[in-house]
């Protein structure tokens, strides 16, 4: 069972709720930034329990129809950029206004008390590691990238990548060659060994 919590927006929150559970004996899988994810479904009373508990706090659990719109937000992204990457993120607002049938600002302004950053911010985010994902494992290099999610240039996409990362796309490139030396020693080597022994 997850659920998301307003304004628990840093690593203090994060330990303060997870202190608080701890002491009410409840278990929980993960916990981040806003959301808590617990190992089993929660009844009423812990429910209850749990608001007042974050309230004195100075958090907010939000209710579960809220929570649901959220989780198919946070999907929609995830999937936009796989399936529509070239769409610009100021685009997709209007996309999630037109998808899920909703008032954006509302559920706009719960998203950032529970997120601690914007839609835009959050599909950038997803978008930089969608990007890590394609530079490591999909053998692309920057400027097709770049490409594909509609930066300007190549220059657009590692300022924007170095910003959520500290890193450049180039990094990612440098691990993805060592991976595939560390690989094809490990290969050689392996086909040495089993030449010995057919040998032997």
């Amino acid at each position: 069972m997850r659920i998301y919590v307003k304004y628990m927006v840093g690593a203090s929150c994060v330990e303060k709720i997870e202190n608080e559970l701890i002491k009410l004996g409840i278990i929980i899988s993960e916990i981040n930034q806003g959301i808590v994810e617990f190992q089993e479904e929660l009844d009423g009373v812990q429910l209850l329990q749990l608001n007042e508990t974050f309230q004195e706090l100075g958090f907010e659990v939000v209710d579960s129809d809220t929570s649901k719109l959220l989780d198919h937000i946070s999907e929609l992204v995830k999937m936009l950029i796989y399936k529509n990457p070239g769409m610009t993120v100021c685009d997709y607002q209007n996309y999630m206004e037109e998808e899920l049938s909703f008032n954006g600002s509302n559920i706009m302004k719960v998203f950032s008390q529970v997120h601690g950053i914007d839609l835009a911010q959050f599909a950038i985010i997803q978008q930089v590691e969608r990007i890590k994902e394609m530079l490591l494992y999909e053998d692309r290099e920057a400027t097709e990238i770049a490409e594909i999610f509609d930066f300007k240039d190549e220059i657009q996409l590692t300022k924007t990548f170095q910003s959520v990362t500290g890193l450049t796309p180039e990094y990612y490139i440098e691990i993805r060659n060592k991976r595939r030396e560390i690989k094809k020693k490990a290969d050689s080597d392996e086909q040495q060994t089993r030449a010995i022994k057919e040998v032997n």
